[in-house]
């Protein structure tokens, strides 16, 4: 048992003994208005930090302000809970009240610990993080909570998650790591090689978030390019550089997958060779990740397939939970490989960079090429512009 998960504990018996002094209207009353308060904080404080920089800092401050404003409420509820209590006279009444009220500060508690957890786990902070996924305490709360409660909390999640990728995985459990051998070097040079006049640097502005957007595609077809739905949400007017640099081309959106987290560019005076599309990989295959990290030059580093896994998880906005083939790899993954290709080691399509685990930063992902295949597909067909959605936070 982790040290989270005693400290948890602990809070829980306290507040039980609590709620068994107090009663249940007290309860009831606290528990209501701790949530009536959370539910003010958490429409608020997103306003107000609107301009901070993604990070600890904004994290910290809407947590600990919508937890201030929470509790506060909670008091003014306890307070005239207690007031209510008063009228309470009959023992049996009495005893009833004292047993439910345990039961409601235990609910309070175990609800608060759910949303803290929730809110951390994507955060800014590996190490709490960590201990988040590895507690079985908050692991057995997420398995009582109602799945409907962690879409109410997408949208604020998405303000306090300081990360730019989509989850991968619902829930607050721990992401599963196969230990495999480290990535091969030597595969590298080959495949970068080939595939590197087919790669591209995805720039753009999200208007309604007030921030640039950039991240990696590649050629599938002529004049049309694939990448993440993340990197161009809500932009207006992408663009593409082939190498990441010299001129940028204008670019449309003509199709756009928030589930699957795929888009395809139309781009009139592109005239870049599609990469090759390879084989689906299997677990321990030699692979490479080729994109442009941190909005850098272009870049391709060695990566080895963990496993291929089904993976619960969200969509880019946090919101609707969809199911995804991908690849768990062992890999160097950073902000702008998104919707890179991972590539073979002959410089082959094999699948799309899209995430990088949350608690361990030698993993990464990528949608396998059987579940990107369909997008892929539908690249040269698609013509008409289509809406980019609504930018993502972070």
């Amino acid at each position: 048992m982790s040290t989270l998960d005693v400290v948890l504990l602990l809070l829980l018996i306290v507040y039980g003994l609590s709620g068994l002094r107090q009663g249940l209207v007290v309860g009831l009353l606290s528990v209501g208005a701790f949530i009536a308060g959370a539910g003010l904080g958490m429409w608020l404080l997103p306003l107000l930090v609107e301009r901070m920089e993604p990070g600890r800092t904004r994290t910290v401050v809407v947590v600990v302000g919508v937890l201030l404003i929470a509790w506060g409420c909670q008091l003014l509820g306890a307070m005239l809970g207690r007031r209510l209590r008063e009228v309470i006279t009959w023992q049996p009444a009495q005893v009833v009240d004292s047993a439910l009220g345990a039961v409601a500060a235990v609910v309070a508690v175990a609800l608060v610990a759910w949303f803290v957890a929730g809110a951390v786990r994507a955060g800014p902070m590996p190490t709490l993080a960590r201990a988040v996924a590895s507690s079985r305490v908050i692991a057995t709360i997420g398995t009582l909570v109602p799945p409907q409660a962690d879409t109410l909390f997408a949208g604020f999640r998405s303000v306090v998650e300081a990360n730019d990728f989509p989850r991968v995985f619902s829930g607050t459990g721990a992401e599963p790591v196969t230990p495999v051998a480290a990535p091969n070097d030597a595969v590298v040079g080959g495949a970068a090689s080939v595939a590197q006049g087919g790669i591209v640097k995805v720039t753009g502005t999200a208007e309604a978030c007030r921030r640039g957007s950039e991240g990696s595609g590649f050629v599938v077809a002529p004049q049309r390019v694939v990448t993440n739905a993340h990197v161009v949400a809500g932009v207006d007017a992408p663009q593409v550089q082939v190498g990441g640099k010299g001129e940028r081309y204008d670019a449309t959106v003509v199709l756009f997958d928030p589930a699957e987290d795929l888009a395809v560019l139309a781009v009139p005076k592109l005239r870049a060779e599609p990469l090759g599309t390879g084989r689906q990989l299997g677990a321990s295959a030699d692979a490479v990740v080729a994109g442009f990290p941190q909005d850098g030059p272009f870049t391709a580093v060695p990566a080895r397939v963990r496993e291929v896994v089904r993976a619960e998880g969200k969509d880019i906005y946090g919101e609707a939970t969809v199911i995804r083939q991908v690849y768990s790899l062992a890999a160097d993954i950073e902000p702008g490989n998104s919707g890179g290709p991972l590539l073979d080691p002959g410089g082959n399509i094999v699948g799309v960079v899209f995430a990088r685990s949350l608690t361990d930063t030698a993993t990464g992902y990528a949608l396998t090429l059987d579940e990107a295949r369909p997008v892929l597909q539908k690249a040269q067909e698609a013509t008409q512009p289509v809406s980019t959605g609504r930018c993502t936070s972070g």
